[in-house]
């Protein structure tokens, strides 16, 4: 007989216990309130329920959370306290339905779920665009949002110890929403500095260093080194 395949594990949703029970001292509203509007949203939970999100003691699943924040007039991003990091997370913020992202990307409901519950996002560079259009993904959001950070840097690599302009391709492949012009200039500076007489790769970035006297990571070196977004789109 053979085995079924064990289910992917439930990555918890980002959750602010405290600005759930702001939001929700805010509106005046009980813990008992809260619960029967939830329920007019078709999600049925007990006052203690939401108590016990409040406390931290338990999280709420992807569709209590967005019922929550229906409940409570804010966005799910509000109750996410800034910490979406995946593409899940970042759609589950702006409230934007599965099927309604799914379509904004050009896929199926089912192609693009099984590309959302994936570990790494698999779209094509088309599709990666129109996603970080969708979920407003600046290209650093981009890169943490689909689990490339492992990709950069192994490009990064690549561009500091051989031809730096080799790799502008393989980045712009990965994170399509970078500016070519800028990433060129990144990778340019990065070569430059790794090759630096007598120095390892960002020894010389002292001006950038962490409070604790350490330099800046290959993959945070690049990044530094980009316009801000704003700057980009212009």
């Amino acid at each position: 007989m053979r085995r079924r395949a064990p289910l992917p594990a439930v990555v918890p949703v980002p959750f602010d216990p405290a600005a759930a029970f702001t939001a929700r001292r805010a509106l005046g509203l009980s813990a008992a309130l809260v619960a029967r509007d939830m329920a007019a949203h078709g999600v049925h939970v007990a006052p203690p329920q939401v108590i016990a999100w409040e406390s931290g003691e338990l999280l709420p699943s992807e569709g209590e959370l967005v019922a929550l924040a229906r409940t409570l007039w804010c966005d799910p991003g509000v109750l996410m306290g800034g910490r979406a990091r995946s593409v899940r997370d970042h759609r589950l913020a702006t409230g934007m339905p599965q099927e309604e992202l799914a379509r904004r990307v050009g896929l199926t409901p089912r192609a693009y779920a099984q590309l959302e519950s994936a570990p790494l996002w698999e779209g094509d560079e088309a599709q990666t665009v129109a996603l970080a259009e969708a979920l407003w993904l600046t290209p650093y959001g981009l890169a943490l949002a689909t689990g490339r950070e492992d990709a950069i840097r192994e490009v990064l690599q690549r561009a500091v110890d051989g031809r730096w302009s080799a790799q502008v391709g393989p980045l712009l492949r990965l994170v399509p929403t970078l500016h070519r012009g800028h990433v060129e200039q990144a990778l340019r500076v990065l070569h430059d500095e790794g090759h630096a007489s007598g120095a390892m790769w960002g020894a010389v970035q002292a001006v950038e260093a962490s409070p604790a006297g350490e330099p800046p990571s290959l993959f945070d070196r690049f990044w530094r080194l980009l316009p801000e977004p704003e700057e980009q789109a212009g």
